[in-house]
């Protein structure tokens, strides 16, 4: 199974509500991976099911390394 269908899976097995936090160390994936794959959750976000926030302490989805993905 690849990143996306294993990330689709986890943010559908999410109750409504419900935060995953997902990072690129949970991921064993490099920081620029990470980064194409955090534009690719984004992007994916506007459809409405769920949403993506970065920390507050990195501020920047250029520098970030993680994000929280919530449920709706």
């Amino acid at each position: 199974m690849d990143i996306l269908n294993q990330i689709s899976t986890q943010i559908a097995a999410l109750n409504s509500g419900e935060k995953w936090h997902l990072s690129a160390q949970d991921l064993f994936i490099s920081h620029a991976d990470f980064h194409s794959l955090s534009i690719y959750i984004s992007r994916e976000a506007k459809k409405g099911q769920f949403s993506v926030s970065s920390p507050a302490l990195l501020g920047s989805w250029v520098g970030s390394t993680a994000v929280t993905i919530t449920k709706h």
